[in-house]
């Protein structure tokens, strides 16, 4: 009986599956209990060891993460962008006109980089494609004498990022390499950080948005600064200059139901954007987009006006912001903050309460109610782990300031 009770938990905490059932008023009682719990955990972390803290997070990141491949269907994302290069081959069409219930919203130059992996087996064993970008982040945390466990124990369990990732096969390896260096040259007070950052924008364009934040927050050297932008604008332009219009026509490709005005919030497309115009029964369209990006930009610099932090926690905190206001946001694009964490000293990482928020509580509540009848919008308690985690790191930062302060 044990045996079978471990066996459904496993199954339903691979695939998600109390997340596509109606919310239960059941479901809803242990909610409230998981919250007050989860606040009592933080309230009195102080009395925990860190070392069981550490324990019974790599226990619940393995159930979700390793798990999620032990049951099919995984991988889906992966099957897709082989099917739309197949399509356009065979076809000869632009992989952007090719009729299909997907878009390929990847700029062109992902066409051919997509035709040569799928060749190669990445429908299959997609997940083997991320080494490379895991192997140049562990050198880079092993060149700069951080905690590889610990660092490591965030990349395998923080945020449900990674299991998110093997979940749904999505192509997110160019997207960390690049991430990783725009981190590592901004460590390096490079003026390169904004090539790759440019890089890593672009293929998925919402993050070009970071481009003119950080150039503003950036006190740097102003001609310096442009000419990188410049050139890495140009560079990006350039190897993707075929098929480039259609590319931006097919982030709002009305002919697919995939796309951002006509997508549905829930746990699998956590968007405050669609969530709010669900809840007011409101249809999506590009005046109230625009209304919103410019409204959370103001947000964004409302908050870091208010709040006093170093310069690289504002770094972290203002790419975070800027990935949790993405209108078509995707919880495998959680993996993107796990690079930033590189701007976050081991002190803070090892702080109870970032184990706590970043890996203890969402691997737990997604355990819980992907047993239970949770219902879809459920999955926007994702984001609340990352609020939670970013407000302890600002509260952390701001200690030690005024520490160094009192030192000095």
């Amino acid at each position: 009986m044990f045996r079978k009770f471990l066996s459904e938990l496993f199954f339903n905490t691979s695939l998600g599956n109390g997340f596509y059932s109606d919310l239960s008023a059941g479901t809803f009682v242990v909610l409230i209990i998981f919250i007050i719990l989860s606040f009592l955990l933080i309230k009195f972390s102080e009395y925990i060891k860190v070392e069981f803290l550490f324990g019974l997070g790599l226990l619940l990141s393995s159930i979700t993460t390793i798990n999620v491949l032990r049951y099919k269907p995984y991988g889906a994302d992966a099957k897709i962008y082989c099917d739309l290069t197949f399509l356009s081959k065979s076809s000869n069409l632009s992989i952007y006109d090719v009729e299909y219930k997907y878009t390929f919203n990847y700029p062109p130059i992902f066409r051919q980089l997509l035709d040569f992996l799928c060749d190669f087996g990445y429908q299959t064993n997609y997940y083997l494609f991320l080494v490379p970008a895991l192997i140049l982040f562990l050198l880079i945390l092993r060149n700069e004498n951080r905690n590889l466990f610990l660092s490591s124990m965030y990349l395998f369990g923080a945020f449900l990022a990674l299991r998110w990732v093997l979940k749904t096969g999505n192509f997110v390896m160019l997207e960390l390499v690049f991430l990783i260096l725009f981190v590592w040259h901004y460590k390096k007070k490079s003026h390169f950080l904004y090539l790759f950052l440019i890089l890593f924008g672009i293929q998925r364009v919402w993050f070009l948005l970071l481009v003119p934040i950080l150039f503003y927050l950036d006190n740097t050297n102003f001609a310096k600064k442009v000419k990188t932008i410049i050139f890495a604008s140009l560079f990006a332009l350039l190897v993707n200059i075929n098929s480039f219009n259609e590319f931006l026509g097919s982030i709002f490709n009305s002919n697919s139901q995939y796309n951002i005005l006509k997508e549905s919030p829930g746990h699998n497309t956590p968007s405050i954007y669609l969530g709010l115009l669900n809840v007011l029964n409101i249809d999506s369209n590009l005046f109230l987009l625009i209304i919103y990006v410019l409204a959370g930009i103001y947000i964004l610099f409302l908050i870091l006006r208010k709040f006093k932090m170093s310069t690289d926690v504002k770094l972290i905190t203002t790419f975070t912001l800027v990935l949790l206001i993405n209108p078509y946001l995707k919880p495998y694009h959680f993996i993107f903050i796990i690079p930033c964490l590189l701007l976050v000293s081991d002190s803070f990482l090892k702080d109870k309460r970032s184990i706590i928020t970043a890996i203890i509580m969402p691997n737990l509540f997604w355990i819980i109610f992907s047993n239970l009848s949770s219902g879809t919008s459920l999955g926007f308690f994702q984001l609340l782990f990352i609020i939670a985690f970013i407000i302890n790191l600002i509260s952390l930062d701001k200690e030690k300031n005024e520490i160094d302060r009192f030192k000095i």
